[in-house]
């Protein structure tokens, strides 16, 4: 997880403040230039003391994940709402990736330097990020431990790592297909709990073929 903190200090309106001034000053910084902002020049950015800096990130790249986190979530909120609205899962979760390589891409500075922080459980980059979203996908999705392997933090981190290297080599541009084959090829390649997930598996019901909505249209 980037940066957790105890509840009391996330209700504070002051803390919540001040770590979205790094956030956007970040993010508005990493536009302008690719070198990494030292902290102090952030912190000014930014409009807080450097040692407030230090009470949100151990350091200027651990930050940028946070940046990227907050996208995710937000794309993540968009495809739980999607789903329950009727929409095809296996198009929406092509969506959502294809909506986060475009993220990463706009950003691609920020993914750069946020790709370079090395998490406390020893993930580089946002794999921390990335196993954030597949536990809020088993959560949202009514995946129960016996279908997915809640707690087989193995597959967990196979999973996060090679979605890291799929977009770290399409933001680089060292693949050999456009940005929505990506998406489609990437889908294919996830757990099968994720691409058939209670409410997938739910429509295939009278469907012995298992046609259902397996492959994005």
């Amino acid at each position: 997880m980037v940066s957790d903190q105890p509840p009391t200090a996330e209700a504070d309106p002051r803390f919540t403040r001040s770590r979205r001034a790094i956030a956007e000053a970040l993010a508005d910084l990493m536009l302008r230039t690719s070198s990494c902002p030292s902290v102090s020049a952030l912190s000014e950015a930014a409009g807080i003391h450097r040692a407030t800096f230090y009470n949100h990130f151990d350091s200027v790249e651990e930050a940028a994940v946070y940046v990227i986190a907050d996208d995710f979530r937000a794309l993540h909120d968009l495809n739980i709402s999607d789903r329950q609205m009727g929409a095809d899962p296996a198009a929406v979760a092509v969506a959502t990736l294809n909506a986060m390589l475009d993220s990463l891409r706009q950003r691609k500075s920020l993914f750069l330097l946020a790709s370079t922080w090395q998490s406390p459980s020893g993930l580089m980059g946002i794999g921390d990020l990335l196993v954030e979203q597949l536990h809020a996908l088993r959560r949202d999705l009514g995946v129960g431990e016996g279908e997915s392997g809640a707690h087989n933090s193995v597959e967990d981190v196979y999973t996060a790592s090679g979605v890291h290297g799929v977009f770290a080599a399409a933001v680089g541009g060292n693949t050999d297909c456009d940005q929505e084959e990506i998406a489609v090829r990437l889908y294919a390649l996830l757990p099968d709990w994720i691409r058939h997930p209670p409410e997938l598996l739910a429509s295939r019901v009278g469907d012995p073929a298992g046609q259902g909505t397996d492959q994005p249209r």
